[in-house]
């Protein structure tokens, strides 16, 4: 347990006269400081460079690689391999530089017209690939996630995953057909108010909030809110710089959340106290219904719990009766698939650092009397701990880590615990693929990798694996 802390606060009370005095003296010479200031004209701010270059292979996190004259390695947005693009340079370091494609000059075949202009150059964050056609988003994605594979997994995880077949990422379900924009796929967006209070989001990488015309990623009943402009009937419920948060489920009463500092609001804009949303989902026919505070994590893509539940269920391969750990056990969605296939001579136990999910985790698993949810720090104690609880190595265990991974402490540990069967589920390919590589060289052997977009206009991809101890 991490011991309670003390605040150490300022005494308060009247500053005494020499204090006072330091303060009229600071002040007075901050005005002189400001007068002058003020009275010095502003230096104009130089151009921004501009390059002409030819667009490499994608890198992890959203642009391409391309080199100028001199030979500096550019990071570009908003371009496509093989494409030559005039950039203007966002940031440099060091030898480095970022930019962003303003113009196009010869191309490519996968470049189509954005389907949100405003995640485009200069525009918001989590578009950055509203520009290519869908299939080749997928094959940006697996370009991407075989790259990080051979340079952060090494040679030896890259020859595993030759020889399993390779790995592709996928479409969701409803994501495959050739003319389909893949627009409508977001239950989840975040917002915030600019100094006009019209909702908007951050410029990529800056302060500034640029307010949103429209938001076409979002799932329809989202969209249908009328959220964005100044006629938004939505506007005196937020204050300039206000977060916004928006659900949409897929099932019960209110499926549409608003939240904002104002309270909590339906899809009326009328005050609701109750900020669950419902969830349904579909595993080997079987049907299986969440409850998950607003503010919890459920997965973004309207697909995406399902895909990655069962893809889960495939790995684990359970049949009856087994032993199952879980590691980042969230609100439960694997968990309940998990007990249900354990049965009743079987057990799962899980660990979650958020006691509100693990809250939500103990409820979704109420009907399952062999389910152990804890709350504590996802660490190598708490490999150390489930174990303890199983009273022997885990037959299967589950870890779903966030972006940076479960890292190399915990993957020892897992090792340690001779789990015959471990699943990693992973949303970033650098840390799966170091991850998979602390795994590999600890006693296990990869036998299935399997990868989906469920970003869609994004860099972001999702893979499940599935290794057996040697």
């Amino acid at each position: 347990m991490t011991p309670s802390r003390r605040s150490s606060r300022s005494p308060q009370g009247k500053a005494s006269s020499k204090a006072r005095g330091a303060q009229r003296g600071t002040a007075k010479a901050a005005g002189k400081k400001n007068a002058r200031t003020a009275q010095r004209p502003a230096r104009p701010r130089p151009p921004k460079e501009t390059l002409e270059l030819l667009v490499g292979e994608p890198a992890h996190g959203g642009a391409c690689v391309a080199r100028d004259d001199s030979g500096r390695v550019v990071f570009v947005r908003h371009a496509l391999p093989g494409e030559t693009v005039v950039a203007q340079v966002t940031a440099t370091q060091k030898t480095l530089a970022w930019a962003d494609a303003i113009e196009v000059l010869s191309p490519s075949p996968d470049r189509v017209p954005s389907v949100w202009p405003q995640a485009g150059p200069h525009g918001v964050g989590g578009g950055e690939l509203a520009h290519v056609a869908p299939a080749a988003q997928r094959q940006w994605k697996t370009d991407v996630l075989r790259g990080q594979i051979r340079r952060i997994g090494g040679e030896a995880l890259a020859d595993a995953v030759s020889d399993i077949g390779g790995v592709r990422v996928q479409a969701a379900p409803g994501d495959t057909a050739p003319d389909d924009p893949l627009l409508h796929r977001r239950s989840r967006i975040e917002l915030v108010a600019n100094q006009d209070s019209n909702a908007g989001m951050h410029r990529f990488r800056d302060r500034v909030v640029l307010p949103l015309k429209e938001m076409p990623l979002a799932v329809e009943d989202i969209v249908d809110l009328g959220l964005f402009g100044s006629d938004s009937p939505w506007r005196h419920l937020w204050s300039p710089k206000d977060r916004i948060r928006v659900v949409a489920s897929n099932t019960g009463d209110n499926r549409v959340l608003v939240r904002t500092p104002q309270g909590l609001f339906d899809a009326e804009r009328q005050m609701v106290e109750d900020d669950t949303c419902h969830w349904r989902i579909e595993v080997n026919g079987q049907t299986f219904d969440y409850r998950v505070r607003m503010d919890g994590f459920w997965q973004t893509h309207r697909e995406g719990a399902q895909v990655l539940a069962q893809a889960v269920s495939d790995a684990a391969g359970l049949r009856g009766g087994e032993k199952v750990a879980e590691l980042y056990s969230g609100a439960g969605l694997f968990t309940q698939v998990l007990a249900s296939q354990v049965g009743e001579k079987g057990r799962v136990v899980s660990v979650e650092g958020a006691e509100d999910a693990v809250a939500d985790a103990t409820a979704n698993c109420a009907a399952y009397g062999t389910v152990d949810t804890f709350v504590g720090a996802v660490d190598e104690g708490a490999v150390t701990d489930l174990v303890g609880e199983l009273g022997s190595a885990p037959d299967v265990l589950v870890c779903d880590p966030p972006r940076t991974g479960a890292g190399r402490e915990v993957c020892a540990r897992i090792a340690d615990s001779e789990a015959a069967r471990v699943v990693l589920v992973s949303c970033d390919p650098a840390a799966g693929a170091r991850d998979l590589r602390a795994l590999t060289e600890s006693g296990y052997e990869l036998e299935s990798l399997r990868a989906w977009d469920l970003f869609p206009h994004t860099h972001h991809v999702e893979f499940v694996a599935a290794l057996n101890r040697r």
